[in-house]
């Protein structure tokens, strides 16, 4: 069980507790009591439900793996990404590739070294980058 879901709990449980205080506080002061403590008992369903499906929603990143290899001065990042095409996009800068898809989905990669893009290609929800280390293009530049 992890820091973030176990603080989580923690918290829903202290929720509960109060709420279960205040139905039996409430119970003892007739119809108005009642009509409080059922509101108070929708809003804690409303919480449990909006903290369990943002915890839900952080566990997504984990199931896209991110496959970076580095080869003679070549780099290659293979991503899978969210979302059709078109809402599928990916920013090159210095040593940092964002990647960004459908429903929201946005993640940083740290690279070795500053990059420049070579190509890319997408397909079936796979992202395929290939990237040439920053001074090498530097120096075939130079050697022109």
């Amino acid at each position: 069980m992890s820091v973030r879901s176990g603080l989580s709990l923690v918290v829903l449980l202290i929720l509960l507790g109060l709420m279960g205080l205040a139905i039996l506080a409430r119970l003892q002061k007739g119809l108005l009591g009642l009509i409080l403590t059922g509101i108070l008992i929708i809003l804690g369903i409303y919480w449990f439900r909006e903290i369990r499906r943002a915890l839900e929603s952080s566990k997504h990143l984990k199931g896209y793996p991110v496959e970076v290899n580095e080869e003679d001065g070549l780099i290659s990042v293979t991503a899978e990404v969210p979302g059709p095409e078109s809402e599928v996009s990916f920013e090159v800068s210095g040593d940092r590739v964002l990647l960004r898809g459908g429903g929201g989905f946005r993640r940083k990669i740290k690279l070795p070294c500053r990059v420049k893009l070579i190509e890319s290609s997408y397909v079936n929800g796979i992202l395929h980058l290939r990237l040439m280390k920053a001074d090498l293009v530097e120096s075939r530049e130079m050697s022109r």
